[in-house]
């Protein structure tokens, strides 16, 4: 018999029946009480019609409730949708429609994004439970809970081939992408993740993040080894977010570079310390050399930085261990550019654009093996068939890797400046820009040009707009680069758009160019 992932919970509440499973705020839910929960609900989707492959959806904020709804549809067998909350009406319709959603949980405070579409969705016939305070749906999650109480649902046969999530994409490029995970990519991926993070039974883990994409496994892997799990009661807040940490005793977290740079700020500003973490591990988008230093410092703690992709069911690929990046800190200071060395159920590949292997230290398209990638697109078969090559996954990431196994992303493909004839990688040029101490934040990106086609720009956030120099910027970077990676232009700016994980979106950021809402004047030579 295969483990599957509904298996764990069952097992914890056995095992640590009384044990906390969830804080969140002063709410607590043990593991034999979770367990109880999520048959309620599971029995209250049967009483619904809901049976093994039905897409049973959630659109709320972080609370218990949200992984009572998780851990149903596990039993059950029915793929877990997350909704997420910053979708628009038509992304929200969007996803609804594509996926074919049977049931919706939807948390009070999010009725109102939904519009029209709550009238439109019952009118299709879909099933709608409010939760989280008065709204005016007929279904009421705690009814509902209350009258299916100690009942436990019939549960299906189940395989590991069966698909047990959809996790949608931002829908930055286009429509968003339902990302189809299955029973053994989601056992591997939580498992193998505890494993080589390290985290044990006795930890505190805290995943600040949002369960509408991929980061739900990150918060529903404490049923792997009966750890306890942090909410942030609604969403990250950075000083509710050290106030639980201290409260809670919290031991390991995950957090995104965004999010660890204004960490440190209050940190510093308001002399807080945090003496229970002994590990934060970190990812989404590339930590800059300057910020490892600088969260060792204040954090004073093991780092490790992660890589994922939604397509590996979250990942997480590779783990620059805390051992790597003391190395990376005392005499090794090019480690602090990598993302470390692969999970050991994953395989990686560096290939050309011919899908020919690429010889060590040399910058290819990064190819991954493992149980742990997805089925494939939903209702996408070109695109499948463009991203999964018999048995591989082409991530559209650029990297290399050295003699050690260590892995550098130097970008997305598709953020590859061609200046010239010369390519530019944009994480390259930030990383040398963030080591300057006038430069806040800093994006680089490609920005027509009418003699070499496009110029690498760098888009800024200053620490002090009234004393910026430009000129000292360029002078600095001369020294640090290549001359065709100089940025042409300098543009300095309040924000950056970034996403839900706190990557920036430089898609965005060149559209803001095409539109005119940034703007470089070039001055070309005399002829």
């Amino acid at each position: 018999m295969s483990t599957l992932p509904r298996d764990f919970l069952v097992r914890c509440a056995q095992a640590m029946p009384k044990k906390i499973a969830f804080h969140e705020g002063d709410k607590s839910i043990t593991w034999f009480e979770l367990n109880q929960r999520a048959n309620q609900f599971a029995r209250v989707l049967q009483s619904q019609g809901i049976k093994k492959g039905d897409v049973v959806a959630v659109l709320a904020h972080e609370h218990i409730e949200v992984y009572e709804h998780y851990h149903a549809c596990l039993k059950l067998g029915a793929p877990r949708a997350g909704i997420n909350w910053r979708f628009s009406p038509k992304e929200i319709n969007y996803v609804v429609e594509d996926a074919n959603i049977r049931v919706i949980l939807v948390q009070q405070n999010c009725l109102e994004l939904m519009g029209d579409l709550v009238e439109q969705f019952q009118q299709q016939g879909r099933v709608i439970i409010g939760f989280g305070g008065e709204h005016s749906l007929p279904l009421d999650y705690e009814t509902l809970m209350a009258e299916h109480k100690g009942l436990q649902p019939e549960l299906p046969a189940l395989t590991e081939d069966d698909l047990v999530a959809l996790s949608y994409t931002s829908g930055t490029t286009g429509s968003p992408k339902g990302v189809m995970l299955s029973q053994r990519g989601l056992r591997e991926a939580m498992v193998h993740t505890v494993l080589n993070i390290g985290l044990k039974h006795d930890d505190v883990w805290f995943a600040p993040t949002s369960s509408a994409w991929i980061t739900f496994v990150l918060v529903s892997m404490n049923c792997v080894n009966g750890m306890q799990s942090i909410l942030p009661n609604g969403d990250f807040e950075p000083h509710q977010f050290l106030s639980f940490v201290n409260r809670f005793k919290v031991t390991a977290t995950i957090m995104v570079p965004l999010i660890m740079r204004r960490l440190i700020e209050i940190m510093e500003d308001e002399g807080i310390k945090l003496p229970s973490l002994r590990l934060i591990t970190y990812g989404s988008s590339p930590a800059t050399p300057q910020l490892i230093r600088k969260a060792a410092e204040v954090f004073n703690c093991d780092l490790a930085q992660l890589y994922g992709a939604t397509e590996a069911t979250g990942g997480w690929i590779t783990i620059m261990q805390p051992e790597d990046t003391r190395r990376g800190l005392a005499d090794e200071p090019h480690l602090l550019k990598s993302c470390g060395r692969a999970f050991l159920h994953f395989d990686i590949e560096i290939r050309d654009e011919h899908g020919d292997l690429c010889e060590t230290k040399t910058v290819g398209e990064i190819w991954l093996r493992s149980d742990a990638l997805m089925l494939g697109y939903l209702g996408l078969p070109q695109q499948t068939a463009e991203t999964l090559q018999k048995g591989w996954l082409q991530t559209n990431d650029m990297g290399c890797l050295d003699e050690e196994g260590f892995l550098y992303l130097t970008d997305r493909k598709n953020n590859l400046i061609i200046t010239g004839s010369a390519n530019v990688f944009p994480s390259m040029v930030e990383n040398v820009l963030d080591e300057h101490p006038q430069i806040k934040e800093v994006a680089v990106v490609g920005v027509p040009h009418p003699e070499w086609d496009e110029a690498v720009v760098a888009v800024v956030i200053p620490q002090h707009v009234d004393s910026f120099d430009v000129d000292e910027i360029i002078a600095f970077s001369k020294t640090k680069m290549a001359k065709f990676e100089v940025p042409k232009a300098i543009v300095l700016v309040d924000d950056l758009p970034k996403g839900l994980t706190g990557k920036v979106l430089k898609k965005e950021i060149q559209g803001m160019f095409k539109d005119g809402r940034l703007s470089v004047h070039w001055e070309l030579p005399a002829d």
